[in-house]
């Protein structure tokens, strides 16, 4: 089990750089490079929502479902990316978890 790693630009004005880490025990960590705090979140508390030509990714607080916690603009292209790291590592645990 590896964490995948991608950076992406997200857009808009500034076009802030967002390193993102899939960790395979079910975490995703967010680090804006232009910003000196992490977002982190486990897969179940993150949400996708299509908003015309660009993705937005939510972190809601588990217990709250109103409350959101973060959130990030990514473009379509780029938040498909990410869904299917996140999916390939819940696949992997899932698997990993079975064989022992």
């Amino acid at each position: 089990m590896l964490a995948e790693r991608r950076q992406f630009i997200l857009p808009g004005q500034k076009a802030l750089h967002a390193n993102i880490t899939v960790i395979p025990t079910g975490e995703l960590e967010v680090k804006i490079q232009e910003e000196a705090h992490p977002l982190k979140a486990d897969f179940e508390e993150l949400y996708f929502y299509s908003a015309g030509n660009g993705t937005e990714l939510v972190c809601k607080a588990p217990l709250e479902s109103d409350s959101v916690r973060w959130q990030l603009h990514l473009e379509n292209k780029d938040a498909r990316e990410l869904a299917k790291l996140i999916e390939l590592a819940e696949e992997e645990l899932e698997i990993l978890m079975r064989d022992l």
